[in-house]
């Protein structure tokens, strides 16, 4: 038996991001039919304070079983490494052989940041052309890719953890999509000019404020997956015209922001995504609602981008392959 082996340039060689954003679309609309098959998550904190994982997911009847094996380690940033590192093993959904071994990393943030362009672009205001990025890291710059291939961006504004973060990673955007980039001094300055918002950090206490945001605004929120991340405040979800999530239920559960809000008896209806993409569940009514999205992170989504890249990496003879 062979395995394929898709390294980061493996991935993106055959992983267009439109069709990275598709395969999102693909899981969206599976998750909402009842299609998700295989569907776990576990996850822990060890004694360094690092979050490790394990994701499993299928489309029944679309793609081979995925499991995604790996570690978030905050302090890699420090080191100049991507804070997730994983593996995501795709297995042959009748016989349950090893097929691929993906590097878990790329896989995560090309479809954390397809699934973030996927639902921008059913839920933020059709003329919206202005995006700002709360945090500069790798998710931050995925985001960018991915939604820039969806909308016809005039401007992306940069908060990291410093001005200086902000520019070098408004920079690299700006050369590499010839879209005009800036450091924000503030988040309520990027927030101020931004039409489309996504929050790409590990903040325990808010980075957006409800009172910040203006008519019209969409946030999409990518790093409050666990309880105590908390990226908005209470007034932004009491802001909220619309809130809809990639998974209603997980993020009920795990997403800090509604988890705080149930805790302070705030109602917080939240729809899903691929209901929104199936036309079954309204999505923005008016072009001055406030809307939020709390992606949390699926299984189903690796799975469905793990299996596009090996079926177009199998289809064009592309990647490595190593006896088993």
């Amino acid at each position: 038996m062979s395995l394929l082996v898709l390294s980061d340039t493996g991935i993106r060689s055959v992983l267009t991001p439109r069709a990275a954003i598709e395969s999102q679309r693909a899981a969206y609309l599976a998750l909402a039919d009842g299609r998700a098959a295989a569907s776990g998550v576990t996850s822990s904190w060890d004694a360094n304070g690092s979050l490790t994982f394990a994701h499993t997911g299928a489309i029944a009847g679309s793609t081979g079983v995925t499991c995604k094996f790996g570690m978030q380690v905050s302090d890699n940033a420090a080191r100049g490494l991507p804070s997730v590192q994983a593996v995501v093993m795709v297995l042959d959904p009748v016989t349950g052989q090893p097929l691929a071994c993906l590097n878990g990393s790329t896989v995560t943030a090309m479809r954390t940041g397809a699934g973030v362009a996927a639902a921008a672009d059913v839920l933020a205001r059709p003329d919206a052309r202005r995006l700002g990025l709360v945090g500069a890291g790798v998710q931050a710059r995925e985001a960018a890719r991915m939604i820039s291939a969806v909308r016809d961006l005039t401007a992306i504004s940069v908060h990291g953890l410093s001005v200086e973060e902000g520019a070098l990673l408004a920079a690299q955007l700006e050369a590499e999509l010839s879209i005009t980039a800036s450091a924000a001094s503030s988040a309520e300055e990027l927030v101020a000019e931004s039409d489309i918002v996504v929050t790409a950090t590990t903040s325990r206490t808010p980075v957006v404020r409800g009172a910040w945001l203006p008519g019209g605004s969409t946030v999409l929120t990518v790093g409050s997956y666990e309880p105590d991340r908390r990226e908005l405040d209470l007034a932004a979800t009491r802001r909220a015209d619309l809130i809809s999530a990639d998974d209603p239920v997980k993020a009920a559960a795990r997403c800090g922001i509604l988890v705080e809000a149930r805790e302070r008896g705030i109602p917080a209806h939240v729809s899903a995504v691929g209901e929104v993409i199936a036309g079954r569940t309204a999505g923005r009514r008016a072009a001055a609602d406030v809307v939020l999205v709390h992606c949390t992170g699926l299984g189903i989504q690796d799975a469905s981008l793990a299996w596009a890249a090996v079926e177009l990496a199998t289809a064009g003879q592309l990647g490595e392959r190593v006896d088993f």
